[in-house]
C-alpha cells in the first residue's frame, strides 16, 4: 500500500477535541509514570499513529504531549533515577515521520534514560510481530502504554486481545465511532470487516439496537468483553452537530488506572457528562470552574445503605463519580442529618432506621453526639 497520508488537512486544523485528546494524555501519563517508573525498572508508552509532532497552528500533537509530561514532570528526576522510559512514536507516512523527527531534534539531547524511537512501519503488523515477540518465554513487555488513534476504524480486535494480555499493559483507544456504527447498519456488506474489528460476530447482538449513543455504550462494553479488560472508561467526543464522532476508550485491568483517568476525564469536564465539544473554543479557560450535580450520587448513596465506607468506596469505581465526590456527598448528608454513622465502625444507616432511633435516641441527640465525637469517619 502507499505510504500516503489519507488526511493530510487533519494537521490544519487543531480543534477542542484535539485538546481533550492530548489533555487526557498527557494528564494520564503524568500519573502512571511515578507510579510504575519508581519502581518499574522500565516502561513503554506506544503511540501508534504518531503523525507529524505539530499542527499547522503550533500546538503539539500527541509525540510531543507524551514526551513533555516526562520532561515537565515534578518526579522526573526520581522517575529515571529509577526506570528507563522508552517512547515508540509509529507513522507510516513518510512526510508526516520526517516532520517529527524534526520535531524531536529540537529537544536537543534528550536526559540519560529517555528514549525516543520514531519508526516507519505499518503499526498493527509490526504490534503483530512484538506480540510474537514478546510471547517468548525469554521476553518480557515491560508495564507499557498504547495509544492507538487510527485514521478509520479497522483496528483488529484480536490484537487489542493478545496486547491486554500482557500484565500492566493498558491501552487508550479512539473509536472512530460515526463510521463504526454506519458499518454496524449494513451487516450484509461489512460483516467481515466487523468481525476483524470485533474479532468475531459478538457485534450482531446489539447491531441497530438503542439509539446512536446506546450502540457506542454497547460498543465500549463488547471491547471491555473482547479484550477481557477488568476496566473501559470513556469519554464522547461531539461533533459540530453535537453528536458523538468518536470514543476516546481507556482499558485497563487495574483499579488505580481505573480511578486515575476516570480523575483525568473530570479536569477535562468539570461539570460532568463525560463529553467533549469540538464547538469550543481549545484556548478557552475556566475563570469559575463548573460545579458538578451531586444530587444522582446522593440517591446513589441512601439507595445503598446501610454500607460501611469502604463498601461505598468499592462500588463508586463502577460509576463515573470520583472519591472525593463521595466524601463531599457523605458529609454533607451526615452533617444534615440524612445518615448517620454508627461510633467509629465506618457503617452508615438512613437516619430514619429504627435501630437507630431504638439506639441513639433523637436526632436532635443524635446532632449533639455528632458534635461532640469530633469529624466523622467518611475517609477523607
Amino acid at each position: 500500500m502507499p505510504l500516503v497520508d489519507p488526511r493530510p488537512e487533519y494537521w490544519e486544523e487543531y480543534s477542542n477535541l484535539q485538546r481533550v485528546k492530548h489533555d487526557l494524555i498527557r494528564t494520564y501519563l503524568e500519573g502512571w509514570l511515578p507510579k510504575l517508573g519508581l519502581w518499574a525498572g522500565r516502561v513503554v508508552y506506544f503511540d501508534t499513529h504518531a503523525g507529524r509532532g505539530r499542527y499547522a497552528s503550533g500546538e503539539y500533537g500527541s509525540p510531543l504531549v507524551a514526551l513533555d509530561a516526562l520532561l515537565n514532570h515534578s518526579f522526573r528526576s526520581e522517575i529515571l533515577a529509577k526506570s528507563e522510559v522508552v517512547f515508540n512514536f509509529i507513522e507510516r507516512n513518510a512526510e508526516n515521520l520526517q516532520r517529527l523527527k524534526e520535531e524531536l531534534a529540537q529537544r536537543g539531547q534528550l536526559p540519560a534514560r529517555i528514549t525516543c524511537h520514531p519508526v516507519s512501519a505499518d503499526c498493527f503488523a509490526l504490534l503483530e510481530d512484538l506480540v510474537q515477540w514478546f510471547k517468548e518465554p525469554a521476553h518480557t513487555l515491560a508495564p507499557a502504554f498504547f495509544f492507538i488513534d487510527p485514521y478509520g476504524f479497522k483496528v483488529p480486535g484480536r490484537l487489542l486481545r493478545e496486547l491486554m494480555s500482557f500484565q500492566r499493559v493498558e491501552l487508550f483507544l479512539n473509536v472512530i465511532w460515526r463510521e463504526l456504527d454506519m458499518a454496524i447498519a449494513q451487516p450484509d456488506t461489512m460483516a467481515a470487516t466487523l468481525d476483524e474489528v470485533f474479532d468475531g460476530d459478538r457485534w450482531r447482538s446489539w447491531a441497530r439496537t438503542g439509539n446512536f449513543d446506546e450502540r457506542a455504550h454497547r460498543t465500549v462494553e463488547g471491547l471491555k468483553e473482547l479484550t477481557a479488560a477488568r476496566w473501559a472508561t470513556y469519554i464522547r467526543m461531539l461533533g459540530p452537530n453535537n453528536a458523538t464522532r468518536y470514543l476516546l476508550v481507556h482499558l485497563t485491568n487495574h483499579d488505580a488506572g481505573r480511578d486515575l483517568m476516570k480523575d483525568c476525564i473530570w479536569q477535562v469536564c468539570p461539570d460532568g457528562g463525560f463529553h467533549a465539544r469540538k464547538s469550543d473554543d481549545p484556548k478557552q479557560e475556566y475563570l469559575i470552574k463548573p460545579e458538578p450535580d451531586l444530587s444522582p450520587l446522593r440517591e446513589w448513596v441512601l439507595a445503598r445503605l446501610p454500607r460501611r465506607w469502604k463498601s461505598l468506596e468499592e462500588e463508586l469505581r463502577e460509576t463515573l463519580w470520583r472519591a472525593p465526590h463521595l466524601n463531599s456527598v457523605v458529609r454533607d448528608m451526615r452533617n444534615a442529618g440524612t445518615i448517620d454513622g454508627r461510633g467509629y465502625t465506618g457503617k452508615f444507616l438512613p437516619s430514619r432506621d429504627p435501630e437507630l432511633f431504638r439506639t441513639q435516641g433523637s436526632s436532635s441527640e443524635r446532632r449533639s453526639t455528632r458534635r461532640r465525637r469530633g469529624p466523622s469517619n467518611t475517609g477523607g
